[in-house]
């Protein structure tokens, strides 16, 4: 299986219904990895066949909005959160 249908299944999987509670979860490091997702896909979208290109293009436009609700969450650390991307880009070579 490409890359690129893997990063698009994993964008698209159905959701379990929500049973209440507060999700704990740590937002900058969401952050860097929705980055690096977003980069591979923009990567991949020059590679990719016409219809697999506008799965990608879905998927682009999902990490965005999943971006944007994390920068604009209360506990997000901008200078960690690149900090930490810049590190992950250095060790993946992206």
């Amino acid at each position: 299986m490409s890359r690129a249908i893997s990063l698009v299944l994993k964008y698209n999987k159905v959701k379990d219904k929500y049973k209440g509670g507060k999700a704990k979860f740590d937002p900058s490091k969401k952050w860097v990895e929705y980055s690096l997702d977003l980069i591979e896909a923009k990567d991949l979208l020059r590679n990719v066949d016409f219809i697999t290109r506008f799965d990608l293009l879905k998927v682009i436009s999902k990490i965005e909005s999943k971006l944007y609700f994390h920068e604009n969450h209360a506990d997000f650390d901008f200078r960690s959160a690149t900090n930490n991307l810049r590190l992950a880009r250095k060790l993946l070579r992206l």
